[in-house]
């Protein structure tokens, strides 16, 4: 007491005549802490700007420096190419065409899925195949399927058409038609996602409601969920939009027979050319750049406010808008038949047979493909560094995306600085691989960051290429946990570091999961940026192929598209079952 009584003398002696009672110092602690905590968060996101900004600036910068160079000459040389028209013509046609089969395919496919019975559910899951499986395994699965004169297809064509007496056809892969087709079969799977996604969110009331008003189930589908439905058809539709503007190797592969050109494979050319011709690459890029930008604008838009939309699932929407017919089975079932088992069949029995030839006879089917490609040093390093470069990249885009995704969520309080990571990360969503891959030769070949020839090349590379995806699926994913429970930590003196990894990331294992499986696809199968990065040190699994492919060496081509798909394929599953949630058990 006698203690107490002195230092309170002695503060009273301090204060002089201010009588006030001093404030607890914890309490100033407490206090303080808050201000303290958010100068911590924003330099730590300024932080984070820079790190995404020397990721995607530089390759965006120096294309766009290497158009305008030397008064433009990139730009000249391109418009006195003869085959410019054409060029811009079938890129045009690409984008048009394979948006609007996409769109209604994938509609269609979405709305009879919807519709299914439990029995009948997994039909639901065929139109995701082609997310998972490679491209290039697609293509090339496609091309055997449809060469005119050797195709699997062609030749079961020409036997059912007895009427006539043709050596070659009737179908061609290696036309602007097929191009447009396989692209769009592939990139029906994005809108399919989307839009199916949407459907699941409706509520069964509102369909109910315009049945009980007299509509047909036709009428409604056009006049009640098609107009609720505009946010996911838009959003998956410019995404096809851009993803088809810069389509690389289905017409690469597809297309270089006939020498049918679009603006991402004519920038190819010019830098395969002896020396590599910078400025007309950097030219024929720039309009896609433009666009890319363009369609990124209008879907922000158009869909300003899609933030409303996450979580408004409603108790109506568990159960199914209509009944799936006979129709949507056999839509589920062909285009299963059609874009994933017609292809992948052909793949096997092309690495299978001792070569490709016409007639399957399967007591000829050998392992000595399979064995050569494991006794090539050359494409054994190349399986070992797709495995090793994926994995790298993934390790570092997962967190960096979630990191991004944090300061999105936290959009309110930092509008400033996650305007700019938002912009940053969907750089590489408007602008097509191969321009980066463009780009990152001009940003990193020369100076102190010189990463051409190496392996950490290609996994700067992936780690942007994929880190808008991560950053998305990794958003909705704390968008639909909210910030209830974590706020809550902190209101019980949980240090932040703690709430995260205690509450946040166990929530949060299957958006992290999704998003580790989706790395690992698309680092495993790109394609358009690993071609021009890729040295003779660090080759992978796509670009291999490609030469392989190039020297008609069909069998090698089948085996390691086949091998691509099995890859993939165990690393997705692996993935998800990472992001595998136990179910909570009943108390």
């Amino acid at each position: 007491m006698h203690t107490t009584g002195s230092v309170a003398s002695d503060e009273h002696s301090r204060t002089g005549d201010d009588h006030r009672p001093a404030v607890p110092a914890r309490r100033i602690s407490l206090t303080d802490r808050r201000p303290a905590q958010m100068t911590a968060r924003r330099a730590s996101a300024l932080i984070l700007v820079g790190v995404v900004a020397l990721l995607c600036l530089p390759p965006v910068y120096f294309v766009l420096d290497a158009a305008l160079s030397g008064g433009g000459i990139g730009f000249r040389q391109m418009i006195q190419d003869r085959t410019l028209g054409r060029t811009v013509q079938i890129t045009i046609t690409l984008a048009l065409g394979s948006v609007v089969i996409s769109t209604v395919l994938g509609i269609l496919l979405a709305w009879g899925a919807q519709g299914l019975s439990r029995r009948n559910r997994w039909l639901g899951t065929i139109p995701l195949i082609p997310l998972v499986m490679p491209a290039l395994a697609a293509v090339t699965g496609f091309g055997y399927l449809l060469n005119p004169s050797i195709g699997f297809g062609n030749l079961l064509l020409r036997k059912v058409m007895f009427w006539t007496d043709i050596q070659s056809g009737p179908l061609d892969i290696n036309t602007v038609p097929f191009i447009v087709i396989v692209t769009a079969t592939l990139l029906t799977s994005f809108v399919y996602l989307f839009v199916r996604s949407a459907l699941a969110q409706l509520d069964q009331g509102v369909y109910d409601a315009a049945a009980a008003s007299g509509a047909s189930p036709l009428r409604a589908f056009f006049t009640i969920i098609l107009p609720l439905l505009r946010p996911s058809i838009v959003y998956s539709s410019l995404t096809v939009m851009l993803l088809a503007l810069g389509q690389f190797a289905v017409p690469l592969f597809l297309g270089r027979q006939q020498n049918l050109n679009v603006l991402s494979t004519a920038m190819y050319v010019s830098m395969s050319q002896a020396p590599p011709n910078i400025p007309l690459a950097a030219a024929y890029g720039l309009p896609i750049v433009v666009a890319g930008v363009v369609f990124l604008i209008i879907q922000r838009v158009v869909l300003r406010d899609q933030d409303r939309f996450a979580g408004t699932g409603t108790k109506g929407a568990a159960r199914s808008l209509s009944k799936s017919g006979w129709f949507s089975h056999a839509a589920l079932v062909v285009y299963g038949l059609l874009a994933v088992a017609a292809p992948i069949v052909c793949l096997a029995i092309v690495a299978f047979q001792p070569y490709w030839s016409k007639d399957i006879v399967v007591s000829d089917f050998t392992l000595d493909n399979f064995r050569s490609v494991f006794d090539n040093p050359r494409l054994t390093d190349a399986i070992v560094n797709t495995l090793v470069y994926s994995l790298s990249a993934t390790v570092i885009a997962v967190p960096l995306g979630y990191l991004c995704a944090k300061v999105l969520h936290r959009r309110r309080h930092q509008k400033v600085i996650a305007n700019l990571v938002d912009v940053l990360v969907s750089m590489s969503l408007g602008i097509p691989a191969v321009i980066f891959g463009v780009g990152f030769l001009l940003a990193f070949t020369y100076g102190p960051l010189d990463l051409y020839g190496r392996g950490a090349g290609l996994v700067v590379v992936y780690i942007v290429v994929t880190l808008p995806f991560i950053t998305r699926m990794v958003l909705v994913g704390l968008m639909t946990l909210g910030t209830n429970l974590v706020e809550a930590g902190g209101a019980c003196g949980g240090p932040l570091w703690r709430r995260i990894l205690t509450l946040e990331l166990p929530m949060l294992r299957p958006a992290l999961g999704n998003a580790i499986a989706i790395c690992l696809i698309l680092t495993a199968q790109e394609f358009g940026a690993s071609i021009l990065v890729r040295s003779s040190q660090t080759q992978v699994m796509s670009t291999v192929l490609y030469d392989q492919f190039a020297n008609g060496s069909n069998s090698q081509v089948a085996v390691m598209a086949f091998l691509m798909c099995a890859i993939t394929g165990i690393g997705v599953l692996l993935a998800l079952l990472i992001g595998r949630q136990s179910s909570p058990k009943e108390s």
